[in-house]
């Protein structure tokens, strides 16, 4: 194990003096440093229940006619193995009314809302809508513009605080989708932390963890995957890649997944590794999931740097979940902390 770590110690002090002379400029053409990749101490294989300390958390085919029926989907285990908390589909709720983007172009009718109107489950599956309209029927949103929505595990409260329904640090995190076939819009599967716009730990405290981003209609076998740390100012920093898969991704469902260890990151599309990171040190926290879409704000831009072009008003485009599974591991439960162990820095971060 010692020898392991300083293997994986060696690569990452590569990886951040190439950062530093390179400024972390994102790039938005195909690219990905695939050093840690090709360091054999890393165990690329999918993790197997029953195996190595891996054990199912919960499987999710949403089955049913509601988002939160009380089912139980799953079961945590204590660190010694024992039964623990029984998991329900009561950890998901909608991604709260907000507004997403303002619009660039000065038109009401381009800034985006996030509404839990646009969700619905049928057939088995989540759908998730987008569209544009000038009579949307919400009391709580406008009737003018761009919404769209998404399903989490954190729920926010009347005061503005939030409750973490499920998070998990470490493990496997798994979701088959349908992406939104649509200019202008990106479906996204990634995992976020409460303490992400803390500056001061780098990655250790939070990480937004993009699982896929689906920003690459215009080149359908792209896929991206990314880190994000330090919040989303003048401190924030990013590592990612932009991978050619060689399928359509939009044909079809697909899953996308993510092994996260306490020493680094593998990313993976259809049960194949796609990429490793150790980017931002590795995020010590439980964060929660996040299953969403985004629309442009008229600009045409979208994540990755990606031109994405401009939402048709006459387009409904629909994204599809049909499963997600979480796993995790015994032997990775010990090095989880908690985030009231990160003093926050009250720096002004951007």
């Amino acid at each position: 194990m010692k020898a392991v770590k300083k293997v994986l110690v060696a690569a990452l002090a590569l990886a951040m003096a190439a950062c530093v002379f390179s400024g972390c400029t994102r790039q938005t053409g195909l690219h990905a440093d695939l050093t840690l990749m090709e360091n054999e101490s890393i165990d690329k294989s999918l993790p197997r229940d029953g195996r190595d300390g891996w054990y199912t958390v919960f499987v999710d085919d949403f089955d049913r006619e509601t988002l939160n029926d009380s089912t139980a989907i799953g079961q945590l285990r204590n660190a010694d193995g024992t039964p623990g908390e029984t998991i329900t589909t009561d950890i998901w709720t909608y991604s709260p009314h907000d507004v997403r983007w303002e619009t660039q172009t000065g038109s009401a009718d381009q800034t985006s809302y996030w509404c839990p109107e646009m969700v619905t489950l049928r057939d088995g599956k989540v759908e998730i809508k987008a569209y544009e309209t000038q009579d949307h029927t919400c009391d709580s949103c406008p009737k003018n513009g761009r919404f769209s929505g998404g399903i989490e595990t954190r729920k926010i409260n009347e005061d503005g605080s939030s409750t973490q329904l499920f998070s998990q640090a470490y493990g496997y995190f798994e979701a088959t989708v349908k992406f939104p076939d649509a200019d202008g819009l990106w479906s996204a599967f990634w995992l976020q932390s409460v303490n992400q716009n803390n500056p001061s730990h780098q990655g250790l405290d939070g990480t937004e963890i993009d699982v896929y981003e689906s920003a690459f209609q215009r080149n359908r076998t792209w896929m991206g995957h990314a880190l994000l740390w330090d919040g989303y100012g003048s401190f924030a920093k990013v590592d990612d890649a932009i991978l050619d898969t060689g399928k359509d991704l939009y044909d079809g469902y697909h899953t996308f997944a993510l092994k996260w260890t306490p020493e680094y990151y593998v990313w993976y599309v259809d049960g194949v590794a796609t990429w490793a990171s150790m980017g931002g040190g590795v995020a010590k926290v439980p964060e929660f999931l996040r299953l969403t879409v985004e629309m442009d704000a008229g600009d045409g831009w979208g994540p990755h740097g990606q031109k994405i072009g401009k939402f048709d008003s006459n387009a409904q485009p629909v994204f599809y979940v049909e499963q997600v599974k979480v796993m995790q591991n015994l032997n990775y439960q010990q090095y989880i902390l908690e985030d009231g162990q990160f003093p926050y820095n009250v720096q002004e971060n951007g």
